[in-house]
């Protein structure tokens, strides 16, 4: 049976020392123990013969394979370091054994089983046989956090981008890297975490340098009310540095009151695109576009390693909902694009916390090539058929996207029926819009209260992944001001 294990050095107050080797007890092969000595000397009788138990999960079926740790009580299991603890897996019916000398008559326990995101910890228990009672698991809270890393103006240690986050007074913990987003189990209740740099030899040298305990480990509690069992909670993110005058929760007290939009983004694969970058797209007919001759996509920010992102809630909407896009580079050329659904301007008024807008998995880029025909309401019998009578600019998009081009044409087609081309499309069900490419035009019908539907034109297309959709040619009648 294999298992891992993290041990983080206590506080400076302790003298600590660690070391590794294999569990005494035979049915645990593989299994990891941490042991060492402490200045604090309470409950160290090792235990004399082997500590069994078995776990079930909430549906009644043996947990296997999940992760049980155990520790001794003591000060430093009741402080804001992690405890030093066994780690052992249970087997196929759920059971597990452990003879070990970190471990006495009394210990806490924790297991967390992340296939069915179950849990169970108690501070303290007592077994007098070596056998405990049967352990039944309950459905663990879930955090969905962020950590961010501020260095120090004084680089006397490289602390680097690997941290702990873990729950104080527990052995609940999990690494994590500046700047990725993480998801932990935990158990419900009021939400307590503490964030420190995940390499121990750091630590002590920080803890060498004078710096603070409570610098080195940064501890954060909910404020209000309590996390049920099941329940998914976003809070973050946090930001880790030794200046004490940067708190844990900087960046959570800045953003109190103005909440935060995030989304997770797959590719095309199904897994978690890291590094795609992402733009909201509140202009859903690319009206400001009518002032250039293209639009350009401009990364907001990028998703991290589980493919999530954040941005701040936009501040302005000018229609009813807006979109977010997305493309994944790959040799500075788009590889794999997607885009949202909808989001409705109504789930972002007064919003306080983070609004998720789903997950959206990306496909390769479509590409749709078109030509425009203009009919004007009312053309003269000598008008001429060479394009040198009615020409007009139209601009041509994908609603909700940062998709347009605009093109000159005329009563026969494009001017030198030359086809429009756009290119990096997301696939799938889009809205193709036309309207007229006369920025004054435009801004004179919005003025005057004008409904979108009677100067934008919109049609249904359905986008393949990969290949050019050649739509039909479409006629279009320019807006008459009178």
């Amino acid at each position: 049976m294999r298992s891992s294990f993290f041990v983080l050095p206590v506080l400076a107050s302790f003298a600590f020392l660690a070391t590794v080797c294999g569990c005494t007890s035979s049915d645990n092969d593989g299994c990891v123990r941490i042991s060492g000595t402490a200045t604090d000397t309470e409950n160290t009788v090792a235990s004399a013969s082997p500590i069994v138990g078995s776990v079930t999960r909430t549906d009644g079926k043996a947990a296997a394979n999940v992760t049980v740790r155990m520790a001794r009580v003591s000060k430093e299991s009741a402080g804001i370091a992690l405890p030093t603890y066994v780690e052992l897996q249970t087997d196929s019916a759920g059971a597990f054994s452990v003879v070990d000398s970190v471990l006495t008559d009394s210990f806490q326990i924790a297991i967390i089983d992340t296939v069915s995101n179950e849990i169970y910890f108690q501070s303290k228990v007592v077994v007098k046989d070596s056998t405990l009672e049967p352990i039944k698991l309950t459905k663990a809270s879930i955090v969905n956090s962020k950590l961010l890393y501020q260095e120090s103006s004084e680089p006397e240690v490289a602390v680097g981008s690997h941290f702990l986050a873990f729950v104080p007074g527990t052995l609940i913990s999990r690494s994590v890297f500046a700047g990725d987003s993480f998801s932990m189990l935990i158990p419900s209740g009021k939400v307590k975490l503490a964030f420190c740099p995940g390499d121990p030899q750091i630590v002590a040298k920080l803890s060498e340098r004078g710096i603070a305990d409570s610098l080195i480990f940064r501890d954060w509690q909910m404020s209000k009310g309590s996390v049920k069992e099941g329940e998914s909670v976003d809070v973050g993110p946090f930001l880790w540095s030794v200046s004490s005058n940067v708190p844990v929760d900087t960046l959570i007290r800045e953003r109190e009151n103005s909440g935060r939009i995030s989304g997770q983004v797959n590719c095309k694969n199904g897994k978690p695109c890291q590094g795609v970058e992402v733009q909201l797209v509140t202009d859903l007919y690319g009206f400001k576009f009518t002032e250039g001759d293209f639009l350009v996509f401009k990364s907001e920010t990028v998703t991290d390693g589980d493919g999530r992102w954040f941005l701040p809630i936009p501040q302005d909407v000018p229609y009813d909902s807006f979109r977010v896009e997305y493309r994944y580079l790959v040799d500075n050329q788009v590889s794999e694009a997607g885009v949202s659904k909808y989001v409705n301007v109504n789930d972002i008024k007064n919003k306080k916390d983070t609004l998720d807008v789903g997950s959206v998995t990306l496909h390769r880029p479509s590409k749709m090539v078109s030509s425009v025909r203009v009919v004007p309401d009312s053309v003269s019998e000598d008008a001429p058929n060479d394009c040198m009578g009615v020409v007009n600019s139209v601009v041509l998009g994908i609603k909700g996207t940062t998709h347009f081009v605009r093109d000159v044409t005329c009563n026969l087609m494009t001017m030198s029926n030359n086809l429009i081309t756009m290119s990096d499309l997301p696939y799938g069900e889009q809205d193709l819009i036309l309207y007229t490419g006369d920025p004054k035009v435009v801004s004179t019908l919005r003025d005057m209260g004008t409904p979108i539907s009677q100067f934008v034109s919109q049609v249904d297309i359905n986008l393949p992944e990969g290949v050019t959709l050649n739509q039909q040619g479409m006629t279009y009648t320019p807006p008459v001001i009178k």
